[in-house]
């Protein structure tokens, strides 16, 4: 234990369990939490990563989904994917996450293994700042008039199945008709999301505080369809106009439902931001070209 005062005392961790690499930078996470004597929580997926000697009196194992409920932030170790699925449970909890990367490109997960220990020095000192992002809330109300509710972190995609026909996606903007994307689909983003699957699709790269949502077709049919930057107030519906069974709507590339004609999708900005931990010292561009390998 020692005398400074931090700025969490309760930390969780938790580490990608299909990645083993990620079970020594657990042990190193939690080693210097411990040491710095702080109260340290993880899930009972990253304790079977690294055995039950490692979760014993000093390390309280917990359900993921509780989680949140029980400590001051939440380290992440793995890559965008395992942020994503972390992220989606925080919700209505104001709990930042810090991301350390042990994937490949992630933005999200920024922080990288050789800057463990010094970056939680500085990170318990109250180094870090805090950033707010926004949040996709989906809705998607079914002909029948069942209703279910989605986080995305990223975005919403409506596409095409491979070896399915063109599919028509109408889009309107507070009840006004915008377009109709035809082609192999439509991606609605976050700012956050624009270095994701919109970037792959040609869409731009928005600085990820914005308040801002970003409409970007995928391989459209008609070349003067271009993404288009839209505010982040702003609700936006799609439906579907062609009669097709593979089409489907996927939320930040990690789960998705079947849509069909007379279904309607509703997006909005969440209320619940997500809170990111980030160190001041790197700038959000420096991110970017390391990334991007820009020169």
């Amino acid at each position: 234990m020692t005398g400074e005062r931090l700025a969490y005392k309760r930390v969780g961790v938790v580490a990608n369990p299909t990645k083993p690499e990620s079970a020594e930078g657990f042990k190193r996470v939690v080693k210097k939490l411990l040491e710095k004597g702080v109260k340290v929580y993880t899930d009972e997926e990253s304790c079977r990563l690294v055995g039950k000697e490692w979760c014993g009196s000093e390390v309280k194992v917990l359900d993921r989904l509780l989680l949140p409920d029980k400590v001051d932030i939440i380290l992440v170790l793995g890559g965008d994917g395992t942020f994503l699925t972390v992220a989606k449970l925080i919700d209505k909890r104001p709990v930042p996450l810090l991301g350390i990367n042990f994937g490949t490109l992630g933005f999200l997960t920024e922080i990288s293994i050789d800057e463990i220990d010094q970056c939680i020095e500085r990170l318990l000192k109250g180094e870090f700042i805090v950033e707010n992002r926004p949040v996709l809330r989906v809705k998607v109300v079914r002909r029948n008039g069942h209703v279910s509710i989605y986080r995305c972190v990223n975005e919403v995609a409506i596409k095409r199945d491979t070896l399915a026909r063109i599919i028509e996606v109408e889009v309107k903007a507070d009840g006004d008709y915008v377009t109709t994307f035809r082609g192999d689909g439509v991606i609605v983003a976050t700012p956050t999301g624009s270095t994701a699957y919109s970037l792959s699709a040609g869409g731009p790269i928005i600085y990820p505080t914005l308040n801002a949502m970003l409409l970007t077709p995928v391989c459209p049919h008609t070349l003067t369809l271009r993404p288009l930057v839209l505010k982040g107030e702003v609700c936006l519906t799609a439906s579907l106009k062609t009669e097709s069974e593979n089409v489907m709507v996927i939320f930040d590339g990690q789960e998705g439902i079947e849509l069909r004609l007379g279904d309607l999708i509703e997006i909005t900005r969440s209320p619940y931001d997500l809170l990111i931990l980030r160190d001041p010292k790197k700038s959000y561009y420096q991110t970017l070209r390391e990334k991007l390998k820009w020169g």
